[in-house]
């Protein structure tokens, strides 16, 4: 059976691989994970498709691999897999060329040794993960430092650039840089290249500007239920998942609502063979923007419509542990047509987001603030924050826009809340 590169977004045409999880001999069951790749999104763990044997390793970690390129083979039988031949050989590397992407986080490090060839396809025991960016890991290799010895100040002691100027300067070091590469701000005067990260956002910003036709809906909502809400909740919920609720939370639930009732904001633009068509969503999906040192990542909450608020807090709150940690699944890089930005207590009172090549929609939600509102004819002060929908004029016009944040802030404002 071959096992080859899945397209796992829109933008997706190529992914790197990290690192195997088995080797060659050992058993895996559907569903199990089996090789941890690197996409235009994040490293992101590939299930393998049946129960099997994995036979043969073809792409050592470090290979970059075409969408439908061979990973590996596997013996569904379940038969003893057979050592590698001595002609397999690992796919043609692809030029490395600009990909578009969704702006996301670096992958995380797979080791701290320079990338394994053949005895990866041997199967030969790999050293420990070692959590850190990319960047780190570049850093570190040019300024000979094993990056394994760092102490990491990030998430889950995630080793950061930092952590390594931090060590090349007190060994009095210097790193080199390399074309197309970030430079640390010590070898430089007065500018900084890019990271990997920054890049692809900026690629991707530029991309939906310039390729979707976008306008925006803005509405200011009352949050006086939604705070009850949460005082009323939480501590039933916390009792019985462990999870805090969070505002972000109850705007995922009144968004999966909202979207079951308006199922034409599920919608995505697919372009194929110079034509347009429009795809429906099958369930209720939701993109989460979550925020990095030098950027986010933009995980999917999968079938939100079936979920509790319970459940829709521990899939927000598992989806952002991963993020942090650098290690998604297959399905945070799911298809969807909306993404929900929150800022929460951020500065500023509402903004517009940038709308994700292959979505449709996406909803800021500025900082919670008090303003003077009318209530039976009187003046009376209320708190409450921006809702500010930014849609794709292809698929959507002003009219179900407008119904769409209407129906969401009555859903915020009347609710019903529960923790159903």
């Amino acid at each position: 059976m071959d096992f080859v590169v899945p397209k796992l977004s829109a933008t997706m045409e190529t992914a790197t691989v990290l690192k195997w999880l088995k080797k060659p001999g050992e058993r895996v069951k559907l569903g199990e994970a089996l090789v941890e790749i690197e996409t235009d999104k994040a490293a992101i763990e590939v299930e393998a498709p049946a129960d099997a044997t994995l036979a043969t390793i073809i792409a050592p970690e470090g290979t970059k691999v075409p969408i439908g390129g061979m990973l590996a083979t596997l013996d569904a039988a379940g038969g003893a897999a057979s050592s590698p031949p001595a002609a397999a050989k690992p796919p043609k590397s692809v030029p490395a060329a600009p990909v578009v992407a969704v702006p996301v986080a670096a992958a995380p490090a797979s080791a701290p040794a320079p990338i394994p060839t053949a005895a990866a396809a041997r199967g030969v025991s790999l050293p420990p993960r070692i959590m850190a960016s990319p960047l780190a890991r570049r850093l570190a290799r040019e300024g000979g430092i094993e990056i394994a010895a760092l102490t990491g100040s990030g998430p889950h002691g995630r080793v950061r650039k930092r952590d390594v100027l931090a060590r090349v300067g007190g060994q009095g070091g210097a790193v080199r840089a390399r074309p197309a590469e970030i430079v640390p701000p010590a070898t430089l005067s007065g500018s900084e290249a890019f990271s990997s990260m920054r890049a692809r956002i900026a690629e991707t910003v530029s991309t939906s500007r310039r390729t979707i036709p976008s306008f925006t809906l803005d509405r200011w909502v009352e949050t006086t239920a939604l705070r009850e809400a949460r005082k009323n909740l939480s501590a039933q919920i916390e009792r019985e998942t462990g999870v805090k609720v969070t505002v972000t939370d109850l705007l995922l639930q009144a968004l999966a609502d909202t979207l079951h009732g308006q199922p034409g904001m599920l919608e995505r633009l697919i372009e194929a063979g110079g034509q347009m068509r429009r795809e429906g969503g099958g369930s209720i999906d939701v993109g989460l923007v979550v925020a990095l040192d030098d950027g986010m990542m933009i995980p999917v909450l999968r079938d939100l419509g079936d979920k509790s608020l319970g459940e829709i807090a521990r899939a927000r709150r598992d989806a952002v542990a991963r993020v942090r940690a650098g290690r998604l699944i297959a399905a945070d890089a799911a298809p969807a047509a909306i993404s929900l930005s929150n800022l929460g207590t951020g500065g500023a009172d509402r903004f517009e987001a940038i709308i994700n090549p292959g979505q449709s929609s996406i909803l800021a939600v500025g900082r919670e603030h008090e303003r003077v509102i009318a209530r039976g004819g009187w003046p009376t002060v209320a708190p409450g924050f921006h809702l500010t929908l930014s849609v794709d004029h292809r698929l959507i016009d002003g009219v179900r826009g407008a119904a769409f944040i209407g129906a969401l802030a009555d859903r915020i404002e009347f609710g019903p809340w529960t923790a159903a």
